[in-house]
């Protein structure tokens, strides 16, 4: 790696987890930042000079900021020589599949599902209602959107491979992230397919590395295991 004057603020979360991983694809050097969300470390006069909104997480490269975990994602994929084993399309077919589903996670997974069992979730729960309230009936609703949305997605989940093909993409990237904050929250993922799919998905050494980066520990249930 060489250094190409990278920075990422954020850990602990789903969304910084998606800028890792495509650093990690690219095999690109970075200075990572392990700060907290809803921390002083985001409210600091430095920070939101930054940032100002005062939040994980941040993407600097070179005088370039971007504060939205999918468009650092898609900065860092279009803005780097691109690798052998990651997929950006050259087809319309492909790249509006992969765009339905960069879409579908960014909305429908997660401003519209685990997004508010966050918001209104116990602090024990990973959720942060000791700051918005706690919020039972909007949990519940959130959650029961997940669960359909999951039920919509899976026929479109292959029995191997990736989402699009035989290399992973963002589609991969942001489909993960999200399941992984499902799982966090003990949604039941019902699909068999689903399933094999996070299983296989979470075997590949960049999606470790990344997660080692977010969470300290390089899939899921190692995080969880290991949580005082």
């Amino acid at each position: 790696m060489t250094d190409n004057d990278i920075e990422v603020w954020g850990h602990l979360t789903f969304r910084p987890f998606r800028i890792y991983w495509a650093l990690e694809e690219f095999n690109l050097s970075y200075t990572s930042h392990r700060i907290g969300s809803r921390t002083g470390e985001t409210q600091t006069p430095q920070y939101l000079k930054m940032n100002p909104k005062g939040k994980i997480p941040l993407f600097r490269h070179k005088d370039i900021y971007i504060s939205e975990s999918a468009a650092a994602m898609n900065y860092v994929v279009n803005n780097f020589a691109q690798p052998n084993n990651f997929y950006l399309p050259n087809n319309p077919k492909d790249k509006s599949k992969i765009d339905e589903w960069s879409y579908c996670c960014a909305m429908e997974l997660d401003a519209l599902g685990v997004y508010i069992m966050r918001r209104h979730q116990t602090e024990d729960k990973f959720g942060l209602a000791n700051i918005y309230g706690e919020a039972p009936n909007a949990v519940e609703s959130a959650k029961s959107h997940v669960m359909r949305m999951l039920d919509a997605v899976e026929r479109d989940v292959p029995d191997e491979n990736w989402l699009i093909g035989k290399n992973p993409s963002c589609a991969d990237i942001m489909f993960m992230s999200c399941l992984q904050v499902i799982k966090l929250y003990k949604i039941a993922i019902k699909s068999k397919k689903i399933q094999s799919y996070f299983e296989r998905s979470s075997e590949r050494e960049q999606y470790k590395n990344a997660m080692i980066k977010t969470y300290g520990h390089p899939t899921l249930e190692d995080f969880l295991n290991n949580r005082s």
